[in-house]
C-alpha cells in the first residue's frame, strides 16, 4: 500500500519556506538577482484556521525563510560534532499494565507513552544507558525474564546497540498481539553537537565532503555554525518472539529532530521537526558577488530538496511530504517566511508501514494526545510585558487513515514550564486548557479556558473561562505560579505555590459554567497529582519553608469526596533541601499497582542528600538514591492512610561518593515482588521484606 502523505505548515519565529515549479527556474540572465531582503517578514505565531498551500506557494514560504536567514546571519542548520546533546524524556502519568502489574505510567489512559523500561508481565525490556569507556560509547537492549512469584529475574539476552550514530535508546514501546508482545520499537535521536571550532565550512567538494576555511572570527560573528547538523530519527523493530534471540526485523530512519511520540493500539505517533537547509549558503556573505550567488542558490534549489525524507530498511530516501497539498495560516502574506517544518508522521508497526505524515511548520512548544485527537500547541512570549501573550492550538484527527486537520483555537497565556502537557485534556468533545499570563513585574495570572470546535468551521471556539463575570474568584494568589495541574473527569486540580501550596478544585461538570468548588492551603508544594478514584488524590512534591523555600521530597494524600472542602490525609517528606526525586517532573518515574480492592501500592525513586553541620556552617552530601514504597490503605471502608513501608537501594555512599546512574529509575510491580531497575542493572525482591 502506497503511503498517503500530506503536508500541514504552521508559522514559526525566525523561519521560511520557498522553491517553484521548475519553470521558475528559468530566470533570464539579463534580469538582475535580487538580494535585498527587507521587505521579507519573519513568520509570527497567529491566531486562526490554517488553509492549503500550492507547491509554488510552500516553495516561496521555505525559500523566504532561508532568505530571513541570511539577512540576519543566522544559520540554523549548521552544527560541528564535537559536543553530545543529551537525550531528553517527555512526561508521562499512570497507566497499569494490566492484570497484577504496573506498565508505565501515562497521561491518557490507552494512549502509551515511550520509556526507556517496559514490561508485559513476563519480561522486562531495558534500554539501557549509554556507558562511555576507553573504547568507545556502549548501549544496548537487554530482555530479563521475572520470576513473581519468587521474587527473582534474570538476563536472557543483552543485544548491543549500534552507537556511532545514533545516541540512547529514550523512547520504546511494544508491539502486542493476540499472542503477547511480539517485538519491541525503539526510537533514537542521531547524535546532535554543538559547538565552534579553529575551521568553520565555507563550501563542499564534488563528493560532498565540507571544505574549510580559516574564517574562524568571521563566522563566530555571524553567528555560524560551521558544520551542517546532521540529525534524524531511527525506529528500529526487534523480533521479541524468541526472547533469546531478539533480532532486527525492520526500520525506518526519518529527517529532523524528535520532539514526542504517542501509541495507541500498533500505531505509533513521531512528531519531528525539521528544518530545511542549503549546505553551501554563505552566511558570512558581505560582497555583492557573494550575496548573488547565495540568491542563485536558492533560485535554483527545489522545492523537494527542501523538505524531509524518510527510508526504509537503509534503502533509497523517499519523501516524507509532498509540496503539494500543504496547510499553511489563513494570514499567510507573499512576503512571510516559514522555515520549520512539523510533522506528524504515523506508522503501522503491526505491518510495518507508513499510513500518513503531516507536516507543520509552527512554533510548537507542546503535544498533547487522547485517543481521539493529537494537539500541537505554541505559545507567543513576545507581548509578555503587556499581558498580550497567547497560544496556538491546532487539533488534528486520528483514524484508521492516519492524520487529518481538524480545527484551531487561541486562547490567553502561555502553558507555562510545569509539565504543560497535564494542563491540557479532551473530554466529551471539548478541550479544557490551564494558561498563565504575565505581567510586567513578573507576575502570573492563572486561567481556565474551554473550546469546542464550531459546527461547519475549522474553528476551536472559546466557550467557557475561569475567572469569569460571575466566578471572579482567581486561581492563585498573588504572585503564585502553577507547579501542578491534573484533570480527572468533570473535576481538575490546579497546585499554585508562592510560600504555601493552594490546592484548588474546580468543577468543570458544566463546561458552560465551570467554577472553583474548594481549597485547601498546606506548606510546600505538589508537581504530579495522581486521582486515586474520584474521592482522594495522592500528592508528590517538596515541602517547603515559611519563606517559600523548598526542601524535602514530600508524599501526600488528599480527601477530595467533598470538593469545597479538600483535606490532607496523611504526608511524609523525605531528605534536606537538596533531596529531589526524577518523579517530580517525570512522571514515568511513579508506578502504581492496584494490589486488592482496599490497597493501591506506589513506588517512586528519590535521591536522598542529608545536612552536615558544623560550628562554622551546613553543608549537604548525597546519601544514597532509592526506590521508596509506600500503600494507600483502606480503600475498601473509606479510612485511609498513606504508608511509607520500604526502600530498596540503589546506589549509597557507603560505597561511593557520588551516584553513578540516574534519570531512568523505575519500579515495577507484580503481584507480591518488586523490581527495581537501576542504571543497567535490576534489583529484584519481595513487595515486603521478611522481618
Amino acid at each position: 500500500m502506497k503511503p498517503m502523505v500530506k503536508i500541514a505548515l504552521l508559522s514559526l519565529p525566525l523561519v521560511a519556506c520557498g522553491g517553484g515549479s521548475n519553470s521558475q527556474h528559468n530566470i533570464q540572465k539579463e534580469l538582475p538577482v535580487n538580494t535585498d531582503y527587507s521587505a521579507l517578514s519573519e513568520s509570527q505565531l497567529e491566531p486562526g484556521p490554517l488553509r492549503q498551500a500550492s507547491a509554488n506557494e510552500l516553495s516561496e514560504l521555505v525559500k523566504n525563510g532561508l532568505r530571513v536567514s541570511l539577512r540576519q546571519n543566522q544559520s540554523y542548520g549548521m552544527m560541528i560534532r564535537e559536543t553530545a546533546v543529551t537525550d531528553t524524556n517527555n512526561t508521562l502519568d499512570n497507566k497499569s499494565g494490566g492484570g497484577d502489574f504496573s506498565g508505565t505510567n501515562v497521561q491518557i489512559a490507552n494512549v502509551d507513552e515511550a520509556d526507556s523500561v517496559k514490561y508485559d508481565g513476563k519480561y522486562i525490556y531495558l534500554a539501557t544507558p549509554t556507558e562511555y569507556t576507553n573504547t568507545g560509547a556502549t548501549a544496548s537492549l537487554k530482555i530479563l525474564a521475572t520470576d513473581p512469584a519468587n521474587a527473582s529475574v534474570s538476563e536472557v539476552s543483552d543485544t548491543p546497540l549500534d552507537t556511532e550514530h545514533w545516541g540512547s535508546v529514550s523512547e520504546m514501546y511494544l508491539v502486542d498481539s493476540t499472542q503477547g508482545t511480539t517485538g519491541v520499537a525503539t526510537i533514537r535521536r542521531s547524535w546532535d553537537f554543538i559547538a565552534f571550532a579553529d575551521k568553520v565550512v565555507n563550501d563542499v567538494s564534488a563528493d560532498g565532503k565540507p571544505l574549510v576555511v580559516d574564517e574562524a572570527d568571521t563566522a563566530r560573528n555571524a553567528m555560524i555554525w560551521p558544520y551542517q547538523m546532521d540529525n534524524g530519527i531511527e525506529i528500529t523493530l526487534f523480533d521479541v518472539r524468541t526472547p533469546t534471540t531478539p533480532t532486527k526485523s525492520w526500520s525506518m530512519s526519518i529527517d529532523g529532530d524528535l520532539l514526542s511520540t504517542r501509541k495507541i493500539g500498533n500505531t505509533l505517533y513521531i512528531i519531528s521537526s525539521f528544518v530545511p537547509s542549503v549546505p553551501t549558503l554563505d552566511y558570512a556573505a558581505e560582497t555583492k558577488d557573494a550575496k548573488i550567488a547565495n540568491e542563485e542558490l536558492i533560485i535554483a534549489t527545489q522545492i523537494e530538496k527542501l523538505l524531509p525524507e524518510y527510508s526504509i530498511n537503509g534503502g533509497s530516501p523517499q519523501p516524507l511530504n509532498s509540496a503539494n497539498g500543504c496547510m499553511i495560516p489563513a494570514s499567510t502574506a507573499k512576503n512571510d517566511g516559514h522555515l520549520n517544518l512539523i510533522n506528524i508522521t504515523a506508522i503501522n508497526l503491526s505491518s510495518q508501514q507508513l499510513i500518513e505524515s503531516v507536516c507543520v511548520n509552527s512554533n510548537v512548544e507542546t503535544v498533547y494526545a487522547s485517543t481521539e485527537s493529537i494537539y500541537l500547541v505554541g505559545s507567543d512570549y513576545s507581548h509578555w510585558e503587556s499581558w498580550q501573550s497567547f497560544s496556538v492550538v491546532h487539533r488534528f484527527a486520528l483514524n484508521t487513515n492516519g492524520v487529518d486537520y481538524s480545527a484551531t483555537g487561541s486562547v490567553e497565556g502561555v502553558l507555562g514550564w510545569s509539565s504543560p502537557s497535564f494542563r491540557m485534556d479532551e473530554h466529551n468533545g471539548v478541550l479544557r486548557m490551564v494558561t498563565t499570563n504575565y505581567g510586567e513585574a513578573g507576575e502570573p495570572v492563572h486561567q481556565l479556558s474551554i473550546l469546542q470546535k464550531a459546527n461547519g468551521r475549522s474553528e476551536l471556539e472559546v466557550i467557557a473561562q475561569l475567572p469569569n463575570k460571575t466566578q471572579p474568584e482567581a486561581i492563585g494568589k498573588p504572585r503564585e505560579d502553577i507547579y501542578g495541574v491534573r484533570f480527572n473527569g468533570d473535576k481538575a486540580y490546579v497546585v499554585t505555590f508562592e510560600r504555601k501550596d493552594p490546592l484548588y478544585v474546580l468543577d468543570l461538570a458544566n463546561p458552560l459554567a465551570p467554577k472553583i468548588a474548594g481549597q485547601l492551603e498546606v506548606p510546600g508544594f505538589s508537581t504530579y497529582l495522581h486521582p486515586i478514584g474520584d474521592n482522594y488524590l495522592f500528592a508528590l512534591g517538596n515541602d517547603a519553608t515559611s519563606d517559600g523555600i523548598a526542601t524535602g521530597v514530600k508524599v501526600a494524600l488528599y480527601d477530595i469526596s467533598n470538593p469545597a472542602q479538600p483535606t490532607e490525609i496523611s504526608n511524609h517528606v523525605f531528605g534536606s533541601a537538596y533531596s529531589w526525586s526524577e518523579a517530580l517532573y517525570d512522571h514515568r518515574a511513579l508506578s502504581f499497582l492496584n494490589a486488592s480492592a482496599d490497597q493501591l501500592r506506589i513506588t517512586l525513586p528519590v535521591t536522598l542528600y542529608e545536612e552536615v553541620k558544623t560550628d562554622e556552617f551546613v553543608s549537604v552530601r548525597w546519601a544514597n538514591t532509592s526506590l521508596y514504597q509506600f500503600e494507600v490503605n483502606g480503600l475498601a471502608d473509606g479510612k485511609l492512610s498513606l504508608d511509607h513501608v520500604g526502600v530498596v537501594v540503589g546506589e549509597s555512599s557507603e560505597n561511593q561518593e557520588y551516584p553513578f546512574w540516574g534519570g531512568n529509575d523505575r519500579g515495577i510491580l507484580h503481584g507480591d515482588a518488586l523490581f527495581y531497575v537501576h542504571g543497567p542493572k535490576v534489583i529484584a525482591g519481595p513487595w515486603k521484606k521478611a522481618d
